[in-house]
C-alpha cells in the first residue's frame, strides 16, 4: 500500500505557510511603518532628504525595468492587454491592494480610475506620503515604456500626491 505523501514534509520549514494570518493593512504596516519608513527617515538625517529621495526613484526606476521585463516574459506579450489583465478590478492581489474602476477600454486606450490605494494610505499615515510617491508610483510612467516603447501613461495626480484618486489612461502611441 502506498503512503499518502505530505507536502509539508518535502518543503524546507522556510517555505511552509505562516501560521498567522496577516491581513493586506497588517502586512503594508508591518513592512512599511515599521521597517521601511523608519530606515528611509534615518537615511534621511545622514545624507539629506533630496538623496534618499533620488534614491527611491533610481531604484522605482530599476524595479519598473525588471518587472516589465518580467511581464513580457511571463505573459508572451508587451501590448495593451497587459495592463488590461494586470490593473482589473478582478485581478487577485491588486483588487486586494487598491480600488479600481475601468474608465476606458478600447483597442487604443485602458483608463483607470483608482479611488483607495493602500500605499498611500500607510505612507500618508506616516508622514511620508514623499518617500511613498517616489518608491511606489514614480515608476509607473516609465514601466508602461519599458513594457513597450509604443505604449504611453497619462497620470493625472495620486492619492500619495493628496488628490482624491489616480487616473491612470495607458495608450498606444500612434
Amino acid at each position: 500500500m502506498e503512503k499518502a505523501q505530505n507536502p509539508r514534509a518535502t518543503q524546507h520549514k522556510f517555505d511552509q505557510l505562516m501560521k498567522r494570518p496577516l491581513t493586506y493593512r497588517q502586512r503594508f504596516e508591518l513592512e512599511y511603518t515599521s521597517h521601511f519608513i523608519p530606515y528611509l527617515k534615518l537615511l534621511e538625517k545622514e545624507i539629506g532628504h533630496e538623496q534618499v529621495i533620488e534614491s527611491l526613484q533610481k531604484l522605482a526606476l530599476h524595479e519598473a525595468e525588471e518587472y516589465a521585463k518580467y511581464i513580457v516574459r511571463t505573459k508572451g506579450k508587451n501590448d495593451l492587454s497587459v495592463f488590461k489583465e494586470d490593473y482589473n478590478p478582478t485581478t487577485p492581489g491588486i483588487s486586494d491592494i487598491l480600488t479600481i474602476a475601468v474608465m476606458e477600454d478600447t483597442e487604443e486606450a485602458y483608463g483607470i480610475k483608482i479611488t483607495e490605494c493602500l500605499w498611500a494610505e500607510v505612507f500618508r499615515k506616516a508622514g511620508a506620503a514623499d518617500y511613498g510617491y517616489a518608491a511606489v508610483c514614480y515608476g509607473d510612467v516609465p514601466f508602461a515604456h519599458f513594457v513597450n516603447p509604443q505604449i504611453d501613461l497619462d497620470l493625472d495626480g495620486t492619492i500619495m500626491e493628496g488628490k482624491p484618486f489616480c487616473i491612470l489612461r495607458y495608450f498606444v502611441e500612434p
